[in-house]
């Protein structure tokens, strides 16, 4: 019951938070630092992704906790609150076919990465 409860309320706040600041303090979202630092197009909907990889980290190698509840509904809080409007987004299809091309050998990186440290973790679990 309190796992069902402790997901609803980490899926809803994401989207609270985010639509709040949004009508509050529409300025915050101009110039974000980490988007201004990096170049890259960072949305919540990519930490919503980090979100869901911890907590199924956490179910790999923890069980079913509560930590692993909440990062599940943080992550998909973010992502569904922007899913519908990514949708919706105006697109360039040559130039995000471009982009999709380009980022091969960083997808691939980041790909190997995440099957490395998963196998070090199962090790180190006792899991293989």
């Amino acid at each position: 019951m309190w796992e069902i409860i402790i997901f609803a309320i980490c899926l809803a706040l994401p989207f609270a938070y985010y639509r709040t600041l949004f009508y509050v303090a529409a300025h915050v979202f101009d110039r974000p630092p980490l988007r201004t630092k990096t170049g890259l197009q960072i949305h919540h909907l990519h930490y919503g992704v980090a979100y869901i990889f911890v907590a199924s980290l956490l179910i790999l190698f923890a069980g079913t906790t509560l930590y692993a509840i909440a990062f599940l509904g943080l992550g998909l809080g973010c992502m569904l609150d922007e899913f519908i409007a990514s949708l919706m987004m105006p697109g360039d299809r040559p130039v995000e076919l471009k982009v999709y091309k380009n980022a091969l050998p960083a997808t691939a990186a980041l790909l190997s990465f995440i099957v490395l440290f998963l196998i070090f973790m199962a090790i180190l679990f006792n899991r293989i």
